[in-house]
């Protein structure tokens, strides 16, 4: 029995008919049974019930089932892994970032780092927070820099930075000549904040969780430009970090200090049972360095 006969036994069982996992597999049906056939001596019993309506797994079937599904999947889980370390040795490094992270980097943190690591290819994209512990938990980037709240066993975090969430608020608030609030005021106007795709969304929530606050949400939007765009017009208020304000030229906002002062922290992120080669190494390092200083 080999890795093949597992993946054709696989097949069988998804589409719950030899002749269809035939199909798919371009192999003949006779083909197929007799390596379902050989499978069964060897392991000392059916794993299939068959009828004319097709093919179902019977008990033993059900254990096979489980157990080459997970032999398969650690099979290429680890030639995956042995791909990745091959790139990256070669130079190769997949960098996947939340967009407010590299907003505050600036492109100059990428052109830097290639500079100093001419051997280097660097290919990075960006996408909303949620998404990227996906990203490198699922091996499609080996690297990432992700706000969080909590973390995923499955990764290992390296802290990055950390920035204070304000409240921004405009000339007709109540608030706009306070220098401090509470995360319970605010709830009594309208609050206009980026969706849970964003973990700014999330700090929020478990900081009024903790007090007790409930927040009038007028309008949950998918970039902190609408945010300010609706503030600006006074339908509500907003929050956001201190480069994000001064970036968006905010003379007729202000920016508003929370009691509770809470955090947007940054990591980066690679998996646990990922073994980090140099250059993974020299990309996490020259990011502690950069972001001492910023």
């Amino acid at each position: 029995m080999n890795l093949k006969d597992m993946e054709c036994f696989i097949e069988v069982c998804e589409k719950k008919s030899i002749t269809a996992a035939a199909e798919a597999m371009f192999l003949s049906p006779q083909a197929v049974s007799q390596t379902i056939r050989r499978m069964e001596e060897e392991v000392g019993a059916e794993l299939l019930v068959r009828s004319q309506k097709g093919v179902a797994l019977n008990e033993y079937g059900k254990i096979f089932y489980g157990h080459a599904c997970r032999i398969i999947a650690d099979y290429n889980g680890m030639t995956d892994s042995i791909s990745d370390l091959k790139k990256q040795e070669k130079g190769f490094l997949r960098l996947v970032s939340a967009y407010g992270v590299l907003r505050l980097l600036s492109p100059e943190f990428i052109h830097t780092f290639t500079d100093q690591n001419p051997g280097v290819r660097l290919d990075y994209m960006e996408f909303p927070d949620i998404y990227i512990e996906e990203n490198v938990r699922n091996r499609k980037y080996d690297l990432g820099f992700v706000p969080y709240v909590k973390k995923d066993p499955e990764l290992k975090y390296i802290p990055l930075f950390s920035r204070e969430i304000f409240f921004i608020t405009h000339r007709k608030s109540r608030y706009y000549d306070r220098n401090e609030v509470s995360v319970k005021e605010i709830s009594e106007e309208p609050v206009i904040i980026e969706n849970g795709n964003f973990m700014i969304h999330h700090i929020l929530e478990e900081t009024c969780r903790k007090e007790g606050a409930d927040l009038d949400v007028y309008f949950n939007t998918s970039g902190f430009s609408l945010c300010y765009k609706l503030c600006r017009e006074q339908e509500g208020n907003t929050v956001s970090m201190d480069f994000i304000f001064e970036d968006m030229g905010s003379d007729d906002l202000r920016k508003i200090s929370f009691e509770e002062h809470p955090l947007w922290k940054v990591a980066a992120v690679v998996r646990k049972d990922m073994p980090l080669t140099d250059n993974v190494r020299k990309l996490i390092d020259f990011a502690v360095e950069w972001c001492a200083t910023i």
